[in-house]
């Protein structure tokens, strides 16, 4: 059976509901996960396979997971890795979903770590889970309130994903 860590980071909890939903994907499909923050700083020895993700705020990764990748790089060259971003703008249109694409760029060349596959997925937004300037900003881009998470989107990615990772 095969083992998998999903890691993620996360502001307003958006992302955290993408991760399980991978995590209870993957476990579906008979293999063993654990999904846990960037925060507790997970040790990815003994995986099969790791999945990485975060929202985005200021169009980067949350520093908590940039700093666990950077930290675990060495581990991660050895082991099929995907990536996956979740961004409001996701919701919006394929150029837009091109753009927060190349957030993961600067993560590959800076750690070494070439994912065999990238999600994008739109997340939430609830105003009440955002700083005041966060909330300035977003009122500037005229973003709309809501979930636009598309759960069985994010099944399918894992679903079409395992196999890279050398899942079955």
């Amino acid at each position: 059976m095969s083992k998998v860590l999903v890691v993620y980071g996360t502001k307003s909890g958006c992302t955290a509901g993408i991760a399980e939903k991978i995590g209870e994907t993957l476990r579906s499909g008979g293999m063993t996960v654990d999904v846990k923050p960037a925060e507790e700083k997970p040790n990815p020895a003994g995986y099969d396979a790791i999945v990485v993700g975060s929202g985005v705020r200021a169009s980067n990764w949350h520093g908590s997971v940039k700093s666990w990748l950077s930290a675990n790089a060495d581990a991660l060259k050895s082991v099929p890795t995907a990536f996956f971003t979740v961004g409001l703008t996701m919701a919006a249109t394929p150029e837009k979903a091109d753009a927060v694409r190349a957030y993961t760029d600067p993560l590959i060349a800076e750690t070494g770590v070439t994912p065999v596959a990238i999600g994008l997925f739109a997340g939430s937004y609830e105003s009440k889970k955002f700083s005041l300037p966060e909330r300035l900003i977003m009122k500037a881009m005229k973003a709309e309130e809501g979930d636009f998470r598309d759960m069985d989107a994010v099944a399918a990615w894992t679903t079409e994903t395992a196999p890279l990772l050398g899942l079955s």
